[in-house]
């Protein structure tokens, strides 16, 4: 349920930005997986090493930055400064076997969840 929750408020949110130095959303398919979850972000035309990738309480946090050239004379201007961000929750997982790489302008996270413990059953007496 909160997952569910997570989504929409983040579409909500990334259907309302504004350009000009402002949070955008990005694309992203999050595809479960036998063992954990793939995450497809799409952020064509920034460079790897602007991107930030980061796990925190069961979150993923993808951002990145993109700046414009302030030395240059603009004609027509429209690709503006842009922050692009996503917060993703995943809940429990295996923190240390998070992995990304970039290729194609789409970033790929390969998570892994941690498999359920099991609770032994505890027999109540009764008096």
């Amino acid at each position: 349920m909160r997952n569910e929750v997570q989504f929409l408020m983040e579409e909500l949110n990334n259907m309302f930005y504004t350009r000009g130095g402002s949070t955008k959303g990005f694309p992203v398919d999050v595809i479960e997986e036998k063992d954990g979850y793939k995450v497809y972000a799409e952020i064509p035309g920034v460079k790897k090493e602007d991107i930030k990738v980061t796990f925190e309480e069961g979150t993923l946090s993808i951002s990145a930055n993109v700046e414009g050239k302030k030395d240059l004379k603009y004609i027509i201007r429209e690709r503006n400064q842009v922050k692009y961000a996503r917060n993703i929750y995943f809940g429990d997982i295996l923190e240390d076997t998070i992995s990304a790489k970039y290729e194609g302008g789409v970033l790929t996270v390969t998570i892994t969840t941690k498999a359920p413990e099991e609770k032994p059953h505890k027999v109540i007496e009764i008096q």
